[in-house]
């Protein structure tokens, strides 16, 4: 049986069988001492257990989100109201009883309310919109069958009616397995929602949800589906989103959950969502997820393979020898110390030029984009219209620079989202080819010169061969042997542990796109389409006729000015952002490596030394275990070869 066919049961057995191999791997460590690599196997075992595929539902706000969720609940849980309602971001997991709990910014522990509280506490303040929420987060365990196999769902805050909510929205994004889109199916993909998809969905392949579906009239949804999925295959192409447009009645789902009608729950529409939520994410993101994890433990198990016959070999020395070479070894150690601190230093600055790259084109882009912000002012639709009642116009003037404003910034937020995409996303990827290719080489030179250390230590000059059956690259390994996991992202890519581009896309596109916040504010021009702007306007152009183009010229110019203006600052952010997010971790791993490989050796002397020193007994019952703990090794690494294959093969 495949894991598409077994479904979710057989995607957890899979997973279990690797952290079964992991915890096999973690107390071989243990056994010769290695106390480097078992970390650095806790920590990837812990990220296993604790890994499950989260599945994001997003969407403009009153576009039906919290209804869906709750149809999946099956009970009213998330607050559901005719204006905007969710103001966090709710993660729903499985347990029992059900609970509810709430975490705020920087809260170490979370605050535990009664479930029938939380659509009180989490729902937004309609009479003070830019209010923020206490929470930042809010989790419902529930005893939901779909959350029993590993699923998180998660309810973000409506897209397009608060900034802050945006970006707590985008922030998720990058984490998500599965992204499920709803629209309404009255009027899907508005120009927002357009937006939203080309820009930030891109690296994910969403399920098109379009609600309300029970609203039309049975000889109107023919039209109504095919006119909504011509509009999104315009943007994406014709074959990329097949099998994934679903047309659902969230309310009926809902009332046939909670009366546990599974004929009606189909007929609904979300049944058939969530086979094909199933189907999707035990092979493609099942996948993603455990191929990863696997090369890595894979890469440590073959360190701990290389280190057996040197301590092996440093047992058979004669006495007095050890020490002896140990002390000569003392120079030459400092030497690789020294060489490790080059070689983080080297990255730093390579992570240095390149981000000073990114912030150089990025801000280039922007101050040349900044004049396209008039020509796009002057042709977004919008919809408030000025109307013949002069006692109305000075107010429906403010409405209709703030839609101006607002249209146009996202057109030119669109615009800089498909340069990064087209343009910045190819020459960083060239660049972490060339940052790669230089770091295989400088940590195979220092693995070479560490092994040659280690035959000079042991004096056997078969042992180091012995233990050398590598597949992966110096930097895959590398980054398997610390105490924390990084392959992914943007990173991973550089040791080819990702799927291709868009893997990387899910990290660097919502980290830049976060990062230019004011993107999303639009460009601070609230405070524009007020005041002075307008009113002037209107003072000199009462007649309504000239009055839109007007506002339509000033917001384009003063966009302009705000975009060169703010150009240096926001790119600066926006390549510190993504130093920060991407190559950080991967220097803090490569730095690790290198003090972890150090410390090995240091460690395995030691532990050869003290051996000596308690006799021939204790030599010889040390020999027989690593010869023992070598055997179990190899079935492991055995094991594990297997899986891997087995996983690449899905």
């Amino acid at each position: 049986m495949t894991v598409e066919e077994g479904g979710y049961a057989a995607a957890t057995a899979q997973r279990l069988r690797l952290t079964g191999i992991g915890r096999r791997i973690g107390g071989i460590a243990g056994q010769i001492g290695d106390g480097g690599t078992g970390s650095a196997v806790t920590a990837l075992l812990e990220r296993l257990d604790n890994d499950a595929f989260h599945v994001m539902v997003v969407g403009d706000f009153k576009r039906g989100k919290s209804t869906f969720v709750n149809a999946l609940l099956g009970a009213q849980v998330l607050p559901v109201k005719a204006v905007p309602a969710t103001a966090v971001i709710t993660e729903v997991r499985f347990g029992e009883p059900p609970a509810a709990l709430l975490w705020k910014e920087d809260a170490v522990q979370p605050e535990s309310v009664a479930p029938e509280r939380l659509i009180d506490l989490i729902t937004v303040n309609n009479k003070a919109t830019d209010e923020r929420s206490p929470y930042v987060k809010a989790e419902v365990v529930w005893p939901l069958e779909l959350c029993r196999n590993n699923v998180v769902l998660i309810d973000s805050p409506g897209l397009n009616e608060h900034n802050h909510r945006d970006e707590i929205t985008l922030s998720y994004l990058s984490r998500a397995d599965a992204v499920i889109f709803l629209q309404h199916a009255i009027a899907p993909m508005s120009i927002s929602e357009s937006a939203f998809l080309t820009t930030h969905l891109e690296a994910h392949d969403p399920f098109f949800v379009f609600t309300y579906f029970d609203a039309i009239d049975e000889h109107e949804r023919e039209e109504v589906m095919a006119a909504a999925r011509q509009r999104i295959t315009d943007l994406r192409g014709e074959e990329r989103d097949r099998g994934r447009f679903f047309f659902v009645d969230g309310k009926t789902a809902l009332r046939a959950r909670i009366a546990q009608d599974d004929a009606g729950f189909r007929r609904s529409g979300v049944g058939p969502l969530e086979q094909a939520l199933e189907q999707y994410l035990v092979s493609e993101r099942h996948k993603v997820k455990l191929l990863a994890p696997a090369r890595a433990l894979r890469g440590l198990t073959r360190e701990l393979d290389r280190n057996i016959p040197h301590e092996l070999a440093m047992l058979d020395s004669k006495a007095g020898e050890l020490e002896r070479r140990w002390e000569a070894a003392q120079a030459p150690l400092r030497d690789l110390e020294t060489r490790a601190a080059h070689i983080s230093m080297d990255l730093a600055n390579q992570t240095r030029m390149l981000q000073e790259r990114v912030e150089t084109l990025l801000g280039g882009f922007l101050a040349a984009v900044a004049d396209e912000a008039p020509l796009a002012a002057a042709e977004v639709p919008i919809t408030t219209k000025l109307g013949l009642n002069p006692f109305k116009v000075p107010e429906r003037a403010q409405q209709v620079a703030g839609e101006i404003a607002a249209c146009t910034a996202k057109a030119m937020e669109e615009k800089v989202a498909r340069w990064v995409t087209d343009s910045l996303e190819p020459v960083i990827a060239q660049d972490l080819e060339k940052i790669a290719a230089h770091l295989n080489t400088e940590l195979g030179s220092f693995e070479a010169r560490l092994d040659r250390l280690r035959v000079e230590i042991h004096g056997a000059t078969g042992a180091a061969a012995a233990g050398e059956r590598q597949e992966e690259t110096p930097l895959t390994r590398f980054l398997a042997g610390v105490g924390g996991f990084v392959i992914g992202g943007v990173a991973g890519g550089m040791v080819g542990a990702r799927f291709g581009a868009r893997e990387a896309l899910r990290t660097l596109l919502p980290t830049l796109a976060i990062a230019m916040a004011w993107m999303f504010t639009p460009f601070g021009l609230p405070t524009l389409v007020g005041g002075l702007i307008v009113q002037g306007i209107w003072q000199s152009h009462s007649a309504g006729g000239r009055m839109e183009q007007k506002m339509r010229e000033a917001v384009g110019r003063e966009m302009a000015t705000q975009m060169r203006l703010e150009a240096p600052t926001q790119a600066r952010q926006a390549a510190q952002s993504f130093a920060d997010s991407t190559m950080k971790p991967l220097g803090e791993a490569v730095t690790g490596g290198l003090t972890s490989r150090i410390e090995e050796l240091a460690r395995s002397v030691a532990s050869a030394r003290e051996t000596r020193k308690q006799g021939e007994e204790a030599v010889e019952r040390r020999r027989a275990e690593l010869k023992e703990v070598d055997a179990l090794l190899r079935g492991a690494d055995e094991d594990l070869s297997d899986f891997v294959d087995e996983i690449a093969r899905m």
